[in-house]
């Protein structure tokens, strides 16, 4: 499917048009269903849950006279709580799976407000004939990210939806007052929980001169015999063995450390914290080593090749670990496996194993994965995106890496864009027109290499052979991108696309609407390529 002027899509606002876009190269189609998604267990006592809880509770009594509801996911758009004032809702919602524990990200739903807030870090609406799905149509919902406020990182996504006839400008303010209210608790909590911390931390070294540290949700102590005997390589694995303490409320472990040295590790929760955890080391008293005999330098194990590959989505990650990995090599999606046995099994495959999304796994997984990796039996290949804000657990993965490999953005490809071009169209004899390719290589292409496989093949229209022109170019890529413009350009640019649109692409009234002259207007269309 591609948006062509005239269609129903054509016409939407930018951020939803957007979307629209994302939804296409995510292969959905607005008449499928909402995709299956798989139903993960939901922590009833997370941070994220505990913060909201009695801010859903009076939400839901303040919209009890209404037909929406309220639904809220994680940092993983993992819904984990909905709330109903009307059961027709709560029918319809269960009939478009958006119901606890399913992951509502927009390659399985589209254009919505819980998934494109997710998507885009920003509050959206989304109503009726504005989302991608039309198993979705008949909603009207808003949606706002929840940012905790001393980490700056996405905690969750707030959403309240209902049907499209109750529409309400209101619904904004509404959502928007119950994430500051959010967003205040999830602070007041994190300071509450620290002082806890410090409080424990201080108690137990006055009680004991072995090495202590604590770990808490944005912080880590240690006193000066910790900090002796660990060194940094060491708290991603202790980071890990912590998140291991199950509700027994304490655990013990034998560890080896990046110095050699063995030590008793005690871990134990602190009441009341959110996730603090108090340990405490104690060297291992152990006799003399062993005299082994050494193997000829023949027979030793070579390390295994550890090998990351970044960018940006669509950029070719994926086939380029392929490459490197070889056929024979597993796949693994951790943002899929929970239990660590599947990916601990891969990595003893003599064939190597390929880990995709490493940017999505958890900080525990994060870590206990750095620490198996120096036993693994093939070359492993990690793939991910490079965020902006990563956990000391996945800094510590990216380092065990031997070789770093960051895939190009389409938009910097330059003078090879063209080559690319050829490439993707090698099983064809079709070709791409010069005007046309200065066009192409002229886009932002947020979605990459998928993007443009996706525009080639719409421009193709199943043929084999011919010319490609900008007359076969979806819609959306016959402009010229604004990219390099500066941000008045791209204001006015919006501006004279807007009032064409409101116009039916009627110059002469467009620059009565604008205020401006006729001829100022066709020089100003020329200018940004908007004659088409």
């Amino acid at each position: 499917m591609e948006i062509n002027e005239g269609d129903p899509g054509s016409d939407l606002r930018p951020e939803i048009a957007l979307g629209w876009r994302r939804s296409v190269m995510s292969g959905l189609d607005p008449g499928m269903e909402v995709r299956e998604s798989r139903l993960f267990d939901v922590d009833r006592h997370s941070r994220l849950l505990r913060a909201c809880s009695p801010i859903l509770t009076r939400l839901v009594d303040e919209l009890n006279d209404t037909r929406f509801s309220i639904l809220l996911a994680d940092h993983s758009a993992r819904i984990v709580d909905r709330r109903v004032a009307n059961r027709m809702i709560d029918r319809h919602l269960d009939r478009v799976k958006a119901v606890p524990g399913a992951r509502y990200l927009e390659e399985v739903s589209g254009t919505n407000s819980l998934a494109t807030a997710f998507e885009t870090r920003k509050p959206i609406a989304v109503a009726g004939d504005e989302h991608f799905l039309e198993a979705l149509r008949v909603f009207c919902c808003y949606g706002a990210p929840i940012i905790h406020p001393i980490t700056r990182r996405l905690e969750g996504v707030i959403d309240v939806t209902g049907p499209l006839e109750d529409r309400n400008s209101l619904l904004g303010p509404f959502v928007m007052r119950a994430v500051r209210d959010i967003e205040l608790r999830l602070q007041e909590g994190s300071r509450q929980s620290e002082r806890l911390l410090f409080a424990e931390f201080q108690a137990q070294t006055a009680r004991s001169k072995s090495a202590v540290m604590v770990f808490g949700e944005n912080l880590a102590l240690s006193n000066a015999a910790a900090s002796d005997l660990i060194g940094s390589d060491d708290h991603p694995i202790l980071r890990a063995l912590a998140g291991e303490i199950g509700s027994g409320g304490r655990i013990t472990r034998t560890v080896a450390l990046s110095s050699g040295r063995q030590v008793d590790v005690h871990a134990r929760l602190i009441a009341d914290s959110r996730e603090g955890v108090l340990i405490e080391l104690l060297p291992r008293t152990v006799g003399p080593t062993p005299t082994l005999p050494k193997r000829p330098a023949t027979q030793r194990s070579p390390a295994p090749q550890i090998v990351l590959v970044t960018g940006e989505p669509g950029s070719g990650r994926s086939t380029r670990a392929r490459e490197i990995a070889g056929p024979a090599a597993r796949l693994i999606d951790l943002a899929d496996t929970a239990d660590p046995r599947q990916w601990r099994n891969a990595l003893a495959d003599p064939d190597g194993v390929v880990l995709d999304n490493l940017h999505l796994a958890d900080s525990r997984t994060a870590a206990l994965l750095r620490a198996a990796l120096p036993a693994a039996g093939g070359t492993v290949v990690l793939i991910g995106a490079t965020p902006d804000e990563l956990s000391v657990e996945h800094r510590a993965l990216l380092a065990a890496a031997s070789v770093h490999e960051e895939r190009p953005n389409l938009r910097e490809a330059g003078p090879e864009f063209p080559g690319i071009v050829r490439t993707l169209l090698a099983d064809t004899q079709m070709r791409v027109a010069p005007s046309t390719m200065d066009l192409l290589s002229e886009q932002d292409w947020p979605g990459n290499l998928t993007e443009l496989r996706h525009v080639l093949t719409s421009a193709r229209r199943g043929r084999t052979r011919g010319d490609i022109t900008v007359d076969d170019l979806p819609a959306t890529h016959r402009h010229r991108s604004t990219r390099g413009l500066t941000p008045l350009e791209r204001a006015e640019r919006a501006t004279i696309v807007a009032a064409l649109n409101a116009t039916n692409g009627n110059k002469l009234a467009a620059a009565t609407d604008l205020g401006i002259g006729r001829n100022t207007l066709y020089q100003r269309i020329k200018y940004y390529g908007l004659s088409r």
